[in-house]
């Protein structure tokens, strides 16, 4: 999906805008604000591809504390901000890791706090971006204060730079499956296997989940998966997701060590960023969603066991009560040289 180069372009004409294809994780090595942010964030990501040799992208995010705070809840009594005002940020991201546990992310996140670029040099620049016009650049002003003072001389402006989501891509992604050398084996001899699909996306319309036994009950890690009943919940999504096909339904099943699913479909896009900000599914995906909804009127059947409630199903197993999107998991090379050697 990613587009990972093995030189990174450094061109002054271009704009190196953010997109979903940049890699799920990145690197926020700093924000800029204030006049001429944009121009600013420019030359930052410019710099940082010329001089550091990383990929760098801007981003663009508004701010509106305006008007009031619980416009959307009618149970509460309206409220307003103390201190109205509009600002606009441009973030700019170091990216194309496709994993957080990505082995290049530490090494260029070192390399970000410890560098000293000229963009920060420049007086009328730093002046802008800490001007104490607004809350913001006051903000910001109070952070260059503290690290002139920092006693770790060895970081640079960009000392605060963190590993983070591209925010881009809807949340729903990073739910994607983990697929690991055992994963893989379990999955290698089914027919219709997710792995082999070749889209971005899928919808997941069939959740089952094996785990049956508390060993201490405080954290969700100690439970234990019940083997019995993981063979019955793969042997369900198998049953199902044949049922689908034998229907005409592009579906697929997939198994790990807590669960299994059943998806529908194979899409290119999650969609779109909308003008106010919020995403809005592509259309095939919205529609994919609606028809495999456990309760969609417009096609459910009766169901026996479930008392007589009408419920949308595929062989008699009802499907989830809200489908999601997720990405398609993928085999890494690492996967497939541990499982070579017996690891798990």
């Amino acid at each position: 999906m990613f587009r990972p180069s093995p030189k990174v372009e450094a061109d002054a004409s271009a704009e190196y805008l953010l997109s979903e294809e940049d890699g799920p994780w990145m690197i926020l090595a700093s924000t800029c604000v204030g006049e001429g942010s944009k121009a600013r964030a420019k030359r930052l990501a410019l710099e940082i591809r010329s001089e550091l040799g990383l990929p760098a992208y801007i981003y663009l995010e508004r701010f509106d504390f305006t008007g009031e705070v619980n416009k959307h809840n009618s149970g509460n009594r309206h409220q307003r901000y103390a201190n109205s005002y509009q600002y606009e940020a441009y973030a700019v991201l170091v990216g194309e890791y496709d994993r957080v546990e990505n082995e290049n992310i530490d090494k260029d996140l070192q390399t970000l706090k410890t560098a000293r670029l000229p963009i920060f040099s420049d007086k009328e620049e730093v002046e802008k971006e800490t001007s104490g016009i607004n809350p913001v650049t006051s903000v910001k002003a109070m952070s260059q204060k503290l690290l002139s003072i920092r006693k770790d001389k060895t970081l640079g402006p960009m000392a605060s730079a963190f590993v983070t989501r591209n925010p881009m891509l809807p949340a729903e992604y990073f739910d994607a499956p983990e697929v690991d050398s055992f994963v893989r084996q379990l999955n290698e001899d089914k027919d219709y296997s997710l792995l082999d699909c070749k889209a971005k996306y899928t919808v997941v319309v069939g959740t089952f989940e094996g785990l049956g036994t508390i060993v201490d009950g405080k954290k969700e890690k100690e439970f234990e998966p019940s083997g019995k009943r993981l063979d019955k919940f793969a042997a369900d999504a198998d049953k199902m997701c044949k049922k689908l096909r034998a229907d005409g339904v592009e579906a697929y099943q997939f198994h790990d060590r807590t669960r299994s699913l059943v998806t529908v479909g194979g899409f290119a896009s999650l969609g779109r960023e909308l003008p106010d900000g919020r995403f809005e599914y592509a259309m095939d995906i919205r529609q994919t969603i609606e028809k495999y909804r456990a309760f969609n009127s417009r096609v459910a059947r009766y169901v026996p066991e479930r008392n007589g409630v009408a419920v949308n199903h595929a062989a008699m197993i009802p499907f989830d009560i809200n489908p999601a999107p997720i990405a398609v998991p993928r085999v890494s090379k690492r996967s497939l040289y541990n499982g070579a050697l017996g690891m798990r």
